[in-house]
């Protein structure tokens, strides 16, 4: 399998060919999500100081309280796509954790950041 195109917040479309992807072509992948996972999260961090702010006036606010938590959320999702650069670059990527087994392009191609295989992840 290829990568034809990867574009933010969808999964990679796959072109007809079976071979997997190259470490370049997940490196670039995983960089793209990690851009976008930082500026989300710089996103809910600025919106969460703004709401306490009392500059905004009679502006409605997001509660605080949600936005904290898709804080929280946001800088988990990125975590894990460091820990998935950070296996990539040691060799790790794409298979299991814990039986070591090949992970299937298919499941990384629609989340890179997967640690385990099926049969480990149903467990």
């Amino acid at each position: 399998m290829t990568l034809t195109q990867y574009r933010p917040g969808h999964a990679i479309v796959p072109a007809a060919r079976t071979q997997a992807p190259s470490t370049s072509t997940w490196r670039t992948m995983l960089e793209v999500r990690w851009r976008d996972r930082l500026r989300q999260l710089t996103d809910y961090c600025v919106a969460f100081h703004e709401s306490g702010s009392e500059a905004l006036g009679e502006q409605p606010r997001p509660s605080l309280r949600r936005l904290m938590r898709q804080s929280v959320a946001a800088r988990q999702a990125l975590g894990e796509t460091e820990a998935a650069l950070r296996r990539l670059t040691r060799g790790t990527f794409g298979r299991c954790e814990d039986c070591a087994v090949e992970i299937p392009a298919a499941n990384l191609a629609v989340i890179p950041e997967t640690r385990y295989c099926p049969s480990c992840a149903a467990c």
